[in-house]
Formats: structure tokens, C-alpha cells, sequence
């Protein structure tokens, strides 16, 4: 599966946790190390990512190194790991009834335009 990154994303946040144990949760899966293709890093986050290969927009969580989730290009990454959505009113917000939740991220993670930086 190829994915690429979706840069500025480092403020947003989630009730789970962290984006990782929001990966955990959703996908009902779990790694101890990158799952970029060659990479067996242990530093893992719940990369903000999109499909590279595809019209679709959304943003998804995936496993990766910080090294990985820095990367600017695409990424060739495991078939075997889920992609989670980032969209928290599909996940978190639905499955935890957590009120308090950014307004702005739900409707980015949703495919909407946003100037990355």
C-alpha cells in the first residue's frame, strides 16, 4: 500500500490518547515497530496520512517512526496494518461520547481543504 503524509498536523489531538493508541483502538491491532517498508524503528506515532494512489481525500492514522511521519513523499507501507480514520467523528466521538473534542479537526479529517504547512 502506498501513502504519503499529511505535514502540520502535529497540534491536533485525541481523547484516546495519543493518535497511536487511537490507532490501537480503532483498528484493533497492534505493532512495536514502523510499518514503512524496510524500517524496523521503534519510535512509533499515529502518522497523519492519505492514500496516495486514490481520489480518496481522507485522512487516516497509520503506524510510524518519527522519522517516517516527517517524510514528505510517498511511502510504500505493510498491506497487513489498517488505516484508521482520523476523523473523530467517526471514531472517537461516536464510540467514547467525548463532548470536548477539537470542532475544526473532525471536519478536516473529513476531506476538506486545508493549507498544510
Amino acid at each position: 500500500m502506498k501513502i504519503k503524509n499529511i505535514n502540520g498536523t502535529s497540534q491536533t489531538t485525541c481523547a484516546c490518547g495519543s493518535w497511536l493508541k487511537h490507532w490501537e483502538k480503532f483498528s484493533g491491532q497492534s505493532t512495536n515497530y514502523c510499518q514503512a517498508i524496510g524500517c524496523t524503528k521503534k519510535d512509533l506515532v499515529g502518522a497523519h496520512v492519505q492514500k496516495s494512489d486514490s481520489s480518496d481525500n481522507k485522512w487516516y492514522i497509520y503506524p510510524l517512526c518519527n522519522a517516517h511521519n516527517q517524510h514528505t513523499g510517498v511511502l510504500e507501507v505493510s498491506d497487513s496494518y489498517k488505516l484508521v480514520s482520523a476523523n473523530k467523528k467517526e471514531t472517537c466521538v461516536n464510540k467514547n461520547s467525548v463532548a470536548n473534542l477539537s470542532p475544526t479537526f473532525g471536519d478536516l479529517a473529513s476531506g476538506a481543504s486545508v493549507a498544510q504547512g
